[in-house]
């Protein structure tokens, strides 16, 4: 058939009436375009999306709700119908388009093309291969909006939401979940998907939707059908699920071609930084079905013998407790107690790792040897903690067998897990030895290929693919290393810092300006352009990046996290300022760096006066489009942020690195920036440069840093006012009083107060949870039932378990499914504990109550500590053998400014306020209501008051006690609030019990012999409190040294108070 001109065509595509018909001239589109961006460009300037699109609306059956029905899968893969072939032919023909890159994503969203894709992603209401055409036209649009404009109307995150919007994201879990009977169909449809979600699933409201819906479960048992496809199932794997309930949750081996690659990247992006969804992933029923946790005893013991020979000279510190058969995949991995390990939540508690690995196939279940190999680690129900899941050491395992992005999505999830807490502490040193230098090793052989065309819009397959090992390599170290000094050591002497600051400065290196680059010519005259449909859409996106530029600016985000994630001891902050590479941390603070690696063309004199025209007067920024493409997203920003947060911790380099490079002045520009995101981060980096001893402060305070943190302390973020709030309490810190009362005035003293005073989440919290009562429940009560899940505070979270039953298990089971895991699985202690400890995990993690209290208390905390640091002077606080060296300026400086807080807040006032954060408290702030389950609602919940903010509040007393006696008389005749101190001798928190004897001490301080009656006075006071001899207790019985000998001292003073009485 003869190519008809394209207007031709397009008339009869308009006027074609059977589905025969729009087939031939669909296909002959689709040759048309496929390939060629110029024609697809020519075509969408005649208009040919909006028939298109319509046609593929109109060609669906009327009679099939999206996801509603309840049609199964059928057994046979039947033919395409005319109708299903018209619209697999446009279908493809969208994602042509979409292929050309994200020039055409404004068209295709003018025309409606996204959601008239989307109603063909049901598995169930449509066919297979019109399924799988779908997923990968959504792939196509994922791919080009990743390289779009901020003005584009496709982004990465709107089309994540429209994609995992309620009805689509269940047809997602039924084409993971779907039986397969066609492997060719079903392997192409779980791979394709599973890539979708990997590039989009990257916003947590889309991690937990997607976790609650099944669909982590459903990857879980994807990976574990790849495990058994492998042959790399625990010995005795079938035994063990049939005893504990998970017999049916063991799978089959997945079809030939199911992509590891594929299944590892999903999981990952579901699971990133989240506890509770790490959880879901290792208790999954497929996963606890093919690694349980059994002991192992092979043969040849030469791997036993190689950890006693390890032991013998201490170096078998990382040999996990109980070797599974996993572990004897990996090899010993020497390690020296050098101190403290790493910190990790407390929760969950972990175990000895005992998984086991050598079974071939699925049911290995060979009598004769496997029975003297191995056996259940524990009796199931004995234990109150779980072992570790062998996943995580054959996820070691399949880092060291794999290479590629095999490898490094293995480590990426192995980090999670890790990083989540649930791996043992001594996988902490087989991640040093056998990840770190992985990571190390991509990194480095990035730099041993020739660089990609600068101007091109198009890179090859294997260019793309090292450019996203590059970046995720950077990601997964960052996140690996952070709270880590053993592995941040293995990163270090692995020229971690040096690697790191080279790819900082090539992603520095001069690229063209991208302008008309990627306005591809067309024959058609400009003003023909005016015909067809380009009123209704944008034919160009003319600031589309190019995938170099894309790539370059997300090498300095991923690079500047890395660096702000390794400088935990001065030897690494400095390494990491000596390099060639920093003054590109700095340029990084900067929309529109100026600082160029590489060669730069001399701009002609034209050039240069345009350049001089299109300077701000306000910020003399070059907003010229020669530099439109090196600009610094906000994402950079902030990364650059944190890395100077990390820097700006030694002393020194504040002093002398950081003061030389003139961060002050771009940091001052960022606290300013519109995006809130970035004024959370600039103020986080600018807390400790406004320390009394960094010479940064002066020039801070010249630009009116004062006002402008002021004003965040006000914002609607919390984040934000939290840090804003940080800041000032360093700023005045050491300042004059004339200075530290305009800083207050500045901040308002009635809401410091107010936000210090009042729990102020209450009342949105209430209206939030009755909202989504209304909406989710159908039993009252529920709303004042969720206000009760509160923390305790200054106790450990494992004591606060409650029963939640099965729901725990639900969200992350397919629903036809849920009943019977979720029977199966409270068989066992083991697997009621998985229960138990998801729903708490929930709880913590979605919880809005516990969240909004948290940031509350954080937010009080540091309102006390800036109260405090009103009050303090350089020896205030600190009556002793010193004090005598006191000045009469800075005794003089504290009582003016004790006198200036009872002024401004009131003397009983402030009073009030630290009582009530020293006492327990009822959480009980509404009315309560039977829940409608016939219990007995009507007991309150106490929450403990948390120890940071009892020691803020007690070193307020510490510092008006520091001041002149009549003040020492203010505290003393506060009889009830003392009492409130005697439960606090028994805190949980060092720092609170040292408060409590320095307060003391303070409270029967003498300034001299007029002073001695009141002294002691005041020291029967504490005496009849019973105050004197809690503190007897804690001299004699405390755990730490530093507590007793602050108690003997305070006794001492006591004592000197009451000629010895006490």
């Amino acid at each position: 058939m003869a190519r008809a001109p394209a207007p031709a065509l397009l008339a009869q595509l308009r006027n074609a009436r059977s589905f025969s018909e729009q087939y031939s001239l669909l296909r002959q589109l689709k040759t048309e375009i496929i390939g060629h961006v110029q024609r697809q460009q020519r075509w969408v300037v005649l208009g040919i999306l909006e028939p298109v699109v319509q046609i593929l609306r109109n060609s669906r059956s009327q009679a099939k709700p999206n996801g509603k029905d309840t049609k199964t899968y059928s057994t046979t893969l039947k033919p395409l119908s005319e109708e299903d072939s018209v619209r697999l032919q446009i279908i493809q023909i969208l994602a042509g388009f979409a292929h050309g890159g994200p020039t055409f994503l404004a068209p295709l969203h003018a025309a409606g093309s996204l959601s008239a894709l989307l109603e063909n992603l049901c598995p169930t209401d449509n066919h297979p291969r019109i399924v799988l055409a779908t997923i990968k036209a959504l792939r196509a649009y994922a791919d080009a909006a990743t390289l779009a404009s901020a003005a584009c109307p496709i982004q990465r995150v709107t089309l994540a939401d429209e994609i995992f919007a309620e009805p689509h994201i269940e047809s997602i879990r039924s084409i993971l979940v779907s039986p397969g009977t066609f492997p060719i169909v079903s392997v192409g449809l779980v791979n394709t998907v599973a890539g979708l979600l990997g590039v989009l699933c990257w916003e947590e409201r889309h991690q937990v939707s997607i976790a609650n819906s099944g669909i982590l479960d459903a990857l879980a048992t994807k990976l574990a059908s790849i495990v058994v496809a492998r042959g790399e199932v625990v010995p005795g794997a079938d035994v063990a699920a049939q005893n504990e309930g998970l017999g049916e949750a063991l799978p089959e081996p997945a079809a030939c071609g199911t992509s590891l690659v594929a299944i590892l990247e999903a999981i990952n992006a579901i699971v990133a930084k989240s506890r509770l969804r790490a959880c879901m992933l290792l208790y999954s029923p497929s996963i606890l079905a093919v690694f349980p946790s059994m002991d192992f005893r092979p043969p040849s013991g030469e791997l036993r013998a190689t950890w006693d020979a390890l032991e013998s000279m201490g170096l078998g510190l990382s040999r996990p407790p109980t070797l599974g058969a996993v572990d004897y995949l990996l090899p010993a991995t020497p390690c020296k107690d050098k101190g403290p390990a790493s910190q990790f939540p407390a929760y969950p508690p972990v175990a000895p790792a005992t998984g086991s690995h050598f079974a071939i196939g699925r049911t290995s279940t060979n009598a004769g040897w496997e029975s003297r190999l191995f056996q259940p680690s524990q009796t199931v129900g004995d234990s109150s903690e779980d072992a570790e899941v062998p996943l995580i050491p054959w996820l070691i395992a399949l880092v060291r067998s794999t290479t590629g992005m095999e490898s490094l999505l293995a480590v990426s999830v192995l980090t999670s897990l890790y990083k989540a807490g649930f791996a043992h502490k001594c996988r902490e040193a087989a991640l040093a030895a056998l990840v770190i230098p992985l990571l190390m090793k991509i990194l480095n052989e990035s730099g041993e290929h020739p660089p990609a065309p600068t101007s091109s819009a198009w890179v090859e397959r294997e260019t793309a693919a090292r450019w996203t090992m590059q970046e995720r390599a950077l990601v997964v170290l960052a996140h690996l290393i952070t709270d880590s000094e053993v592995l941040q050591k293995a990163a270090f002497d692995g020229q971690a810092v040096k690697t790191t600051c080279t790819l900082l400065k090539e992603a520095y290196e001069y690229l063209p300006s991208t302008k008309n680059n990627l306005k591809i010519w067309s024959p058609t005259p400009r003003e023909d352009q005016a015909e067809g449909f380009l009123d209704a859409i944008s034919v160009t996106d003319s600031h589309a990046q190019l995938p170099l530029h894309r790539h370059r600016v997300q090498l300095r985000e991923n690079a500047l996290k890395a660096l702000a994630a390794l400088p935990s001891k001065n030897e690494y902050r400095k390494a990491v300022c000596d390099q060639d590479g920093f003054a590109f941390i700095i340029e990084s603070l900067s929309e529109h760096p100026t600082k160029i690696a590489g060669s730069r063309p001399m701009p002609t004199v034209r050039e240069q006066l345009a350049r001089t025209n299109n300077k701000t007067s306000d910020d003399g920024k070059d907003t010229a489009e020669t530099d439109a493409q090196n600009k610094n997203p906000t994402e950079v920003l902030i990364a650059a942020c944190h890395t100077i947060r990390m820097l700006a911790r030694s002393v020194a380099i504040i002093r002398t690195t950081l003061q030389d490079s003139g961060v002050t002045d771009p940091l001052f520009k960022l606290l300013r920036h519109p995006d809130a995101d970035v004024q959370t981060a600039a103020t986080a980096a600018v807390c400790n440069l406004l320390t009394d001893f960094s010479p940064m402060r002066e020039k801070f305070l010249d630009l009116g840093i004062m006002k402008v943190l002021c004003d965040h302390a006000h914002s609607a973020t919390p984040s934000l006012r939290l840090n804003a709030l940080w800041a000032l309490k360093h700023l005045i810190s050491g300042q004059r009083p004339e200075m530290k009362k305009t800083c207050m005035e500045v901040l308002d003293p009635n809401w410091l107060t107010r936000i210090i005073a009042e729990d102020i989440e209450d009342q949105a919290l209430l209206d939030r949870v009755q909202g989504e009562s209304r909406q989710n429940r159908n039993t009252p009560g529920d709303a004042g039932a969720a206000l009760d899940e509160d923390v305790e505070m200054d106790r450990p979270e494992d004591e606060d378990q409650s029963s939640h039953g099965d729901d725990g298990w639900g969200p992350t089971a397919p629903r036809y499914e849920q009943a019977r895991l979720s029977h199966e699985r409270s068989r066992t202690g083991r697997l009621r504990r998985a229960e138990s400890k998801l729903a708490e995990l929930r709880d913590v993690e979605q919880n809005p109550v516990r969240k909004a209290r948290k940031e509350d208390l954080e937010i009080q905390e540091q309102g006390l500590h800036f109260i405090r640091n009103l009050l303090v002077t350089s020896s205030a606080g600190n009556h002793g053998a010193s004090s005598t060296a006191a000045g009469l300026d800075q005794s003089q400086d504290t009582e003016e400014m004790v006198d200036y807080l009872f002024e401004v807040i009131g003397q009983d006032r402030l009073f009030h306020i630290l009582s009530t954060k020293l006492r327990s408290r009822v959480v009980n702030p509404f009315n309560r209501r039977s829940s409608g389950h016939g219990g007995d609602n009507s007991a309150a919940r106490v929450v403990y008051p948390h120890a940071k903010v009892v020691e803020a509040v007690i070193n307020i007393l510490v510092h008006i006690a520091a001041s002149v006696p009549r003040h020492r008389q203010m505290v003393i005749h506060q009889a009830d609030l003392l009492r409130l101190l005697a439960p606090h001798f028994s805190s949980n928190d060092k720092e609170v019990r040292v408060a409590i004897c320095q307060l003391l001490s303070n409270l029967t301080w003498r300034d001299d012999t007029s002073d001695a009656i009141k002294s002691q006075e005041r020291a029967d006071q504490l005496a009849n409190l019973g105050l004197v001899d809690r503190l007897k207790s804690l001299q004699q019985h405390d755990s730490e040294l530093d507590v007793r000998e602050r108690a003997k001292g305070a006794l001492w003073q006591i004592n000197q108070g009451c000629g010895g009485g006490h």
